[in-house]
């Protein structure tokens, strides 16, 4: 896309600004993660306090997802997102500012993890739902899989980075990193244009005169109700429910592996998720690649499947008997695997969303779906981090591959799938209907029209 001299310079802009602003933030965060991961897991050896920090922020997006989700359909998405980063950057500087007078705690972790998640929700939802109005709709599946590309060399470099730092520098100097980050990313934004895809008559149907309460009310309710009305966005649900369900085998696992059971030292670990952030590169590449993508949910089910394999597989490291680099090795091998299957699975989520929801109530659906799915991801946290410290590996693991397989094969059946494909096409074909009756008013207007 960057060097497509057909696109109009201000989308190119818009990609180049965004993909670097996403990357410097994940970077940062990242490293401030691992930081704080290795900290918890390695003073206190217990997966469950590890899971509590999981919990806290996932407990506190939930409540206010709703609310983000009407914030990012009727705010000014530039002004929340830019808000939001730099609102973010205070806490941050609280937290390095704390550190400095008094040493990092388990509560002072929480607190912070409690008060970024607050305002998370609304700058992450609202970039979902201005995605559209960044980039032209038929380029979103590009845009999608190359950026989760390049976002992917911070699940490489931000291990690396945290694992060598982690060991080099202070806590105060890792947070002090991620501050810097907060801040160069809240400046690129102001570069962004917002409105260059906007089209007024998308927000149409959402503008009514009523009394601000039962207009919340409804705005609330809609999201629910364009879900709860198709089949097909109550599957989609179910299936997001469940792997955010089980996101403790790949979050709360490895940890728990490289530093409990086998020991190893930060640099190690940094390492080791690096080469597991391979994956994430190569599945987005692979997604942006697909030159038309016209079944996301078929392509969802097989990375579905091969997710579940390979929960089973990541058991092996602890019964293999080999030295330091093989162990390295493999771990890390299969990490590229999970990165990649996820992405088979998220994009394609993304990518249907994103063109089969009216703009209207985009910001609403994404809110609900994020909504109903993490409402379950504490309990999971909790429940996987509890069960880990009875080092029950192989049933914990088993048993979780084969409830997945089990809802895909019986919730992601033909029919579902047939159904969702032509719901897809027909979204891409009113698309490219919209953009022919532009271009002939352009010209019938006079005016020359931008090349696709």
């Amino acid at each position: 896309m960057l060097f497509d001299k057909k696109l109009p310079m201000q989308e190119r802009l818009n990609f180049v600004v965004y993909a670097l602003s996403r990357f410097i933030l994940s970077v940062g965060k990242y490293v401030y993660l691992f930081a704080v991961s290795y900290y918890i897991m390695y003073e206190t050896g217990s997966a469950l306090y590890f899971s509590i920090n999981m919990a806290i922020s996932i407990v506190v997006t939930v409540i206010l997802l709703p609310f983000s989700g009407v914030l990012s359909d009727f705010g000014n998405k530039r002004k929340i997102i830019i808000t939001g980063e730099i609102m973010n950057a205070l806490v941050i500087l609280g937290l390095f500012i704390y550190t400095m007078v008094h040493d990092i705690n388990l509560m002072a972790i929480y607190l912070v993890t409690f008060l970024t998640s607050m305002i998370e929700p609304f700058v992450s939802n609202t970039f979902q739902t201005a995605i559209t109005e960044l980039f032209h709709k038929e380029r979103i599946q590009k845009v999608m899989g190359y950026t989760s590309a390049i976002l992917s060399s911070t699940v490489i470099l931000g291990p690396i980075l945290g694992g060598a730092l982690f060991g080099l520098l202070s806590f105060p100097h890792i947070i002090m990193l991620f501050l810097i980050a907060y801040i160069i990313s809240a400046s690129l934004d102001f570069l962004l244009d917002f409105k260059l895809y906007y089209t007024e008559a998308d927000y149409a149907e959402g503008t009514r005169e009523e009394g601000a309460r039962s207009r919340f009310k409804r705005d609330i309710s809609q999201g629910f109700n364009f879900i709860a009305d198709n089949r097909v966005f109550k599957s989609l649900l179910l299936i997001a429910a469940l792997i955010n369900f089980m996101a403790g085998v790949i979050t709360i696992f490895p940890e728990k592996m490289m530093i409990h059971e086998l020991s190893f030292q930060p640099e190690t670990v940094g390492i080791v998720n690096a080469i597991g952030g391979l994956g994430v590169l190569a599945g987005g590449v692979a997604v942006a690649r697909i030159k038309r993508l016209d079944n996301p949910f078929l392509l969802m089910k097989r990375g579905l499947f091969a997710f579940a394999a390979l929960v089973v597989v990541y058991l092996l490291p602890l019964y293999f008997g080999g030295g330091i680099v093989s162990l390295v090795l493999i771990i890390g091998g299969i990490g590229i695997s999970v990165a990649m299957a996820l992405q088979f699975i998220n994009i394609p989520i993304n990518l249907f969303i994103q063109l089969v929801t009216p703009q209207h109530i985009k910001g609403r659906v994404f809110s609900t779906m994020s909504l109903c799915s993490m409402s379950i991801m504490p309990v999971g946290a909790i429940f996987y981090g509890f069960l880990y410290d009875f080092e029950l590996y192989w049933i914990i693991n088993i048993v979780s591959a084969i409830l997945m397989v089990s809802v895909v094969r019986i919730f992601f059946n033909e029919n579902l799938i047939a159904k969702s494909k032509s719901m897809y096409a027909a979204a891409k074909n009113e698309s490219e209907e919209l953009d022919d009756e532009s271009t002939e008013e352009g010209i019938q207007s006079g005016a020359t029209p931008q090349s696709i």
